[in-house]
């Protein structure tokens, strides 16, 4: 299943990545008024998926040219929620709603699994006409590049900012926030802010977590943010109806809900549910 384009709506001056839409003309066009930030308008929904199919199908993947892991899979089952249901891939920005024109991930990588290893964040850009393929491609080489110990653009504009004195840093930072508020994007930042993304996901399962609540990030526009906590066996209801155990994953996730309502967000939040739970659905983006 293909794309969704978003529903019609007048087009105006966009950014360098999105259009702008207009927001309804109903109580949720005050929205941006009434609720100023994301923190005053984020929505929490805590979710329990059973994911033994999916484990079942990554451990007959593995050593295979489809192999997958985990983590890949959750971000495949975003990117394809994000194209199917596109109010989730919106922000707002400058009392403004607007429609990213790609799917954009954000993620800590950590250079090596010990305590005190360096993390890293990683942002993937991924196109309509990406495929599985292609897009998998995308999220190793990210990841790989950011293992590979390398000074990236991000962590050289965080040093150098970080050189300056804390009273002119914070002008130099309103300064920036003022710009992306008013106009667009600074250019230095665009591809390279971490924060500047469709989604951002925290996969603290990885090193033994459990899920926790996150808030949303009052700079950039990440309208999504999403943390994965630890895989164990849970009391889940089976397909005869009894009690059964099976592997599961909490998740917790935050969404502005000016970008799209209640009824949306459920619906959406579902799909990604059944696309973790049949992972024969990832296999065509």
């Amino acid at each position: 299943m293909g794309p969704v384009r978003p529903p019609r709506a007048r087009v105006k001056r966009g950014r360098h990545d999105a259009e702008r839409v207009d927001l309804p003309s109903d109580l949720n066009a005050l929205f941006p008024y009434i609720m100023k930030g994301r923190n005053d308008s984020i929505a929490y929904y805590p979710m329990t998926i059973e994911v033994e199919n999916l484990l079942d199908h990554i451990e007959r993947k593995a050593g295979t040219d489809q192999a997958i892991t985990f983590f890949q899979a959750v971000l495949l089952a975003l990117t394809k929620i994000l194209r199917q249901r596109p109010a989730l891939n919106r922000y707002i920005i400058g009392r403004r709603l607007y429609q990213r024109r790609d799917v954009v991930l954000g993620f800590i990588a950590r250079r090596q699994l010990t305590e005190d290893s360096q993390e890293t964040n990683v942002l993937v850009r991924i196109e309509p006409q990406d495929g599985r393929g292609r897009i998998l491609e995308k999220i190793a080489g990210r990841v790989d590049q950011a293992k590979a110990g390398s000074v990236k653009q991000d962590d050289q504009i965080i040093s150098a900012l970080m050189r300056l004195p804390r009273g002119l840093l914070r002008v130099v930072v309103k300064l920036l926030e003022w710009w992306d508020f008013y106009l667009d994007t600074p250019s230095f930042l665009r591809g390279v802010d971490p924060l500047h993304c469709s989604a951002y996901i925290a996969n603290v399962g990885s090193v033994g977590l459990g899920a926790p609540y996150h808030h949303l990030f009052e700079w950039g526009t990440c309208s999504l943010f999403i943390t994965i906590g630890r895989i164990e066996p849970k009391v889940c209801v089976g397909p005869d109806g009894q009690p059964t155990v099976r592997r599961a994953v909490d998740l917790r996730i935050a969404l502005d809900e000016r970008i799209a309502d209640g009824f949306y967000d459920a619906r959406s939040l579902e799909l990604f549910t059944r696309y973790l739970t049949d992972p024969t659905l990832l296999e065509e983006l």
